[in-house]
């Protein structure tokens, strides 16, 4: 397993290191905020196969160097 200094993902396209917080065990919430989204408005996919698929925001995974995530809002209708 890499360490994790050298430990690098990307969510929405944008790289993120140790710098900016990526560790070797994360949760969904976690990956959601380093692109600034709120956990509770969060959707957080993991991109790279073959670990394709939603990860709960509290669900904790491990990091792979040089996965891909992507995270959105969860659309919420206002009354």
């Amino acid at each position: 397993m890499e360490t994790t200094e050298h430990l690098h993902i990307f969510v929405n396209r944008r790289r993120f290191g140790h710098a900016e917080g990526v560790r070797a065990r994360m949760n969904g919430g976690q990956i959601a905020a380093l692109v600034h989204v709120p956990p509770g408005n969060a959707v957080v996919r993991r991109e790279t196969p073959p670990h394709v698929g939603e990860v709960g925001i509290d669900e904790e995974i491990v990091i792979h160097d040089g996965e891909h995530f992507l995270v959105t809002r969860r659309v919420v209708e206002g009354g």
